[in-house]
């Protein structure tokens, strides 16, 4: 016997109620039956709105049990049933749980449509509670895009309109995201207004949770503005609160934040654990986002430490997760961390890439320090490239928005590598300056932070100003001074520039055995084992001491070994100046063609790469093998070709004692030309030659000048049973030219 129409659509309405009973209940398998059953009785009674909400109410089941590519049908399905029924406000409710589906499945572009249509249809059906849902949807999606304004907007619209309608949860869940989105944006004080109404809202409505999270936030904002104390107390208290709440995800993002000041603070082994911590904690979560932030973290205390491959292999962990999130500024950072380990262990081409990316990120999320670092990355790459124009472009532009943005630290990293730049260009005054206000910088970046740093850095820049100066005393000033300062750092990177800065000032004072030791000190370094470009710096440089004692053979085969490295690294510089010392190794040996090969090598490079003191040492170093030949008037070319670049860059110092102190260092350069002018018989360019030297330098190198030329003379052969008396007269002749110009020093 058939049931009444009514009847049965009385029972349906029944099923329908016991299947959203079930729902919320969790007792997800009775509740799809229920529904199931309710909505095909409702579309064979033509009753188009309660098939909706049956179905609605089905792909809430569908989503909770995980099918969610089925609950994504089951909405559309709903959503078409609410538009036929002529039901906006509940097709709104439907299209924003879509939403909600596409933003779970990682598609943002097909979410933001949903929930832009949702506040629309909310909006037509004057739902302003439905239209605050949506707003805090949109501002939601818009933060994983990376379009924080737009974010802000939608976060500011939530919370007013949740304000309107009295909902406390709703209004300071809107608060807490217009905050994040200030703070990432950098107006700072802007952001704590945001986040203080978020925590006395949820005070107000008891969430303890909502207070915990806000808590955390407030933490994370004082890292930010370098409250580092204030950050730590904020942190503790949402551990405190998270605890009686059972709440383990509040609790380790407090643990988690605690790490970062650690890690600030230069505290590696605390922030070691505190991240470790952390990082099992989320994974017990099922919480992929704090897991790779976790890693994130731990990423950045082995780049300290310098495990460099430990650290690319945690942050590329930490960055596909975090790409796969859409979390695109800790994502952005990532990157940035991998980058610097690759650029550390000198994997050069590895690191541009993720120096690329980082920067393009950072410029889609509106992250002007992220693509600043990016910026940074790129220019250090590019100058040691030798590509002196790209780089000096993007360092420039690096330090300019690190410090409009707060990040002293990063700005004078900036500034130390557009110092070496103009260095490498003789541009002597300019690199002092910057180096001068990198210093600054840094102070400031220690007094903001409580941390070390990167002050030895800058030390180390120091010590190659005075070197480039022929100022030695105060290079090994320098030299010490950095080496005590990065002691005290948490990173290997200064202690290894610093050690290497102090060998480079040892070799060029002819302390041959400090020079070793300090060479050695850096290549037996525990931490030093990973810094690929560092130890290949130590075996030239041991190459070099070898060729300063006069071993060639060794020199030669242990300057030949570094190239391929400093090629492999993309080190123009190194690379120039291992072809250099090659060629003087090999032109001691009386191996011509080599020697010639390796000058010519190591001045095109310097060439290249605009590196005039470079040039100029290459220029020298040919203009020796052809005296050796002989072949005196190409040497006299030469010669005077490398004096010229000296007093390019010599004659712009603006300072007269820093101009003499320059000049005084190349002494050897000038008495050299005047002996192979006095062994063309030139005495009158030997002269010259003299006169010229004589008003740059200063008295040090007049007499340094003048020793040289006294051993050139009295190793001049005046007699003996192989001499010819021609031989004999052209000696004495050169003895007389040498003479004269040791007087005309002497004035």
């Amino acid at each position: 016997m058939t049931q009444p129409q009514d009847t049965v659509v009385a029972d349906a309405l029944t099923q329908l109620h016991q299947g959203t009973t079930f729902l919320a209940e969790g007792r997800l398998e009775q509740a799809a039956e229920a529904l199931v059953t309710a909505e095909a009785v409702f579309r064979r009674a033509g009753d188009t709105e309660h098939a909706a909400d049956s179905r609605a109410a089905l792909a809430e089941v569908q989503r909770r049990n995980g099918a969610v590519d089925q609950a994504g049908g089951s909405y559309e399905r709903a959503i078409t049933l609410y538009k036929e029924a002529n039901l906006p406000a509940r097709e709104a409710s439907a299209t924003l749980q879509l939403g909600h589906i596409e933003r779970q499945r990682g598609q943002l572009d097909k979410a933001w449509e949903r929930y832009f249509l949702a506040l629309r249809l909310f909006e037509k059906a004057a739902n302003a509670a439905g239209q605050a849902s949506a707003a805090l949807a949109l501002g939601h999606t818009e933060r994983q895009r990376g379009r924080l304004e737009q974010a802000a907007q939608y976060y500011t619209r939530a919370r007013d309109l949740y304000a309107q309608v009295k909902d406390v949860y709703g209004e300071a869940d809107a608060a807490r995201g217009l905050a994040d989105m200030l703070a990432g944006r950098a107006r700072y004080d802007e952001a704590a207004e945001a986040y203080e109404q978020a925590l006395l809202l949820y005070r107000a409505a008891r969430d303890r949770f909502g207070e915990v999270d806000t808590l955390n936030s407030q933490g994370r904002l004082a890292i930010e503005r370098v409250r580092l104390d204030e950050a730590g107390t904020l942190f503790g208290d949402a551990i405190a609160l998270s605890a009686p709440l059972e709440y383990d995800h509040g609790a380790t993002d407090g643990i988690l934040g605690l790490a970062e000041i650690a890690l600030h603070r230069g505290q590696l082994d605390q922030a070691l654990a505190n991240g470790m911590q952390a990082e099992a904690g989320y994974k017990t979560l099922g919480s992929g986002l704090g897991e790779a932030e976790a890693n994130r973290v731990l990423g950045a205390v082995q780049l300290r430490r310098g495990n460099y491959t430990e650290a690319s292999n945690v942050f590329d962990r930490a960055s596909r997760a975090l790409r796969t999130l859409h979390a695109s500024i800790p994502y952005a950072y990532a990157l940035l961390g991998s980058a610097e380990a690759h650029r550390r262990h000198a994997t050069p081409r590895k690191a541009e890439d993720l120096f690329a990316e980082a920067r393009t990120v950072g410029a889609d999320v509106e992250q002007p320090a992220i693509e600043a670092a990016g910026m940074l990355g790129l220019g250090q790459i590019a100058r040691a490239r030798g590509q002196g124009e790209a780089a000096a472009q993007l360092l420039e532009s690096a330090a300019q928005r690190l410090e409009l943005h707060q990040r002293p630290a990063g700005a004078a990293l900036a500034l130390v590598e557009r110092a070496r730049l103009a260095l490498t260009r003789g541009q002597f005054d300019e690199a002092t300056a910057l180096a001068l206000r990198a210093r600054t910088l840094a102070s400031e970046a220690e007094r903001q932070t409580g941390e070390p740093g990167p002050a030895a850095t800058v030390a180390a820049l120091e010590i190659v100003c005075a070197l480039a100066l022929g100022q030695l005393d105060a290079a090994r000033v320098k030299a010490l001074e950095a080496v005590q300062l990065a002691e005290v750092e948490s990173d290997v990177l200064p202690l290894i520039e610093a050690t290497l800065g102090l060998a480079e000032v040892e070799l060029r004072s002819d302390n041959l055995d400090a020079a070793v030791m300090a060479f050695n000190h850096v290549k037996h370094l525990p931490q030093a084992s990973e810094a690929a470009q560092a130890q290949a710096l130590v075996t030239a440089g041991l190459g070099r001491a070898l060729l300063r004692r006069g071993l060639w053979d060794e020199a030669a085969i242990t300057l030949q070994e570094v190239v391929g490295r400093f090629k492999a690294a993309d080190d123009v510089a190194a690379l120039a100046g291992a072809h250099l010392y090659t060629g003087e190794a090999r032109r001691r040996l009386g191996e011509i063609e080599v020697a010639r090969r390796a000058f010519a090598e190591a001045q095109r490079l310097f060439t290249a790469s605009d590196n005039l003191l470079g040039q100029a040492e290459a220029i020298q170093g040919e203009a020796r093998l052809l005296l050796d030949v002989p072949e005196l008037e190409a040497a006299m070319g030469r010669y005077h070709e490398a004096l010229t670049v000296y007093e390019r860059a010599g004659d712009a110092l603006r300072d007269a004692a820093t101009r003499t102190s320059f000049f005084d260092s190349h002494a050897s350069a000038y008495a050299d030309a005047i002996y192979t002018a006095a062994r063309e018989n030139d005495a009158a360019n030997a002269l010259a030659l003299a006169q010229r030297y004589t008003g740059r330098a200063d008295a040090p190198g007049r007499a340094a000048a003048s020793q040289h030329l006294r051993e050139y003379e009295q190793a001049l052969p005046m007699r003996g049973p192989n001499l010819t008396k021609e031989e004999i007269e052209r000696n004495k002749a050169i003895a007389r030219n040498l003479s004269d110009a040791r007087k005309a020093l002497a004035k």
